[in-house]
């Protein structure tokens, strides 16, 4: 029997990853990932529905990525799993996109049975698989309606590549062709599409994740405020001052100095930032002018 569809789980333990691949691939086609950066490079790849998705990821919360995958991809169906027993986190699933809620340890046959359902919702019409806890406006992309057919996914997933070789690069020189090139795109077209996908054009989603990256940076006193500037690819320590004041309302050396009254330091290896919801298209804090 051909497979009905291909599954992507998404869990930071090989051996719960091991175990549902195992269940599943008879019916499915199951590809994995052990974190959200693992996952975000096979989203950019794959089309997956839907994707089981762990709430204890290493680089990325699993609500966060949930959020990320609705936003660019909003038919697809996500179903997370978590280990933790409280309401509150089934509820901010729901609210974020997920079309279910699974605790561990998961029951095999509750599994299959609740993908076996998953995949007959498109017979029953689209409108079926919109989730009742999220307003339909929620998924919706900026300036467009929801990626459902094949050529805005295609260019939703070059956006996500595109975010991705930002969040590889942006400390050196990056410019907006290498960036248009890695997306698979001329230059005019990856500008209007970026635009549509984050709500921000390149250059000022570029220096969002500059600073976002600088914040990250500044809480640890190891480094000067102009090794931080440089690191993050300003050339001009005062440059950097400007416009982090711009967007923060603060100087760099403010902001250090609340983030050692409050105690805050860092936690290990940094998310993705820029892939975090509230970079993607927050106007709220302005651009760079």
């Amino acid at each position: 029997m051909a497979p009905r569809g291909t599954i992507l789980v998404v869990d930071d333990d090989h051996a719960v990853r091991e175990a549902i691949e195992l269940l599943l691939t008879p019916r499915y086609t199951v590809q994995t990932a052990g974190s959200g950066s693992a996952a975000m490079d096979a989203i950019c790849s794959n089309f997956f529905d839907p994707i089981l998705l762990d709430y204890c990821l290493p680089d990325l919360p699993g609500t966060d990525l949930l959020r990320i995958v609705k936003r660019f991809f909003p038919s697809t169906m996500v179903v997370l799993i978590t280990g933790l027993g409280s309401e509150d986190v089934a509820i901010e699933a729901l609210r974020g996109g997920a079309r279910d809620y699974i605790r561990k340890p998961i029951h095999p046959r509750d599994l299959q049975d609740r993908i076996a359902r998953l995949f007959d919702l498109p017979r029953a019409g689209k409108e079926r698989r919109q989730n009742p806890y999220v307003h339909r406006a929620d998924s919706l992309l900026p300036g467009g309606p929801a990626t459902e057919d094949p050529e805005a996914t295609d260019h939703a997933r070059a956006i996500l590549k595109a975010m991705r070789y930002i969040d590889d690069n942006f400390g050196g020189g990056l410019s907006l062709g290498a960036v248009a090139r890695a997306a698979g795109m001329s230059k005019f077209h990856f500008c209007r599409r970026f635009v549509a996908c984050t709500g921000l054009n390149f250059r000022e989603y570029l220096t969002r994740r500059r600073i976002a990256r600088a914040k990250e940076l500044l809480r640890d006193d190891g480094r000067t405020i102009s090794d931080v500037a440089r690191d993050v690819g300003f050339k001009d320590t005062t440059h950097f001052g400007r416009v982090f004041k711009r967007l923060e309302r603060q100087l760099p050396s403010a902001f250090r100095r609340r983030a050692d009254a409050t105690g805050e330091r860092p936690v290990g290896t940094a998310a993705p930032t820029s892939l975090r919801p509230s970079n993607l298209g927050d106007s709220s804090s302005g651009g760079p002018s």
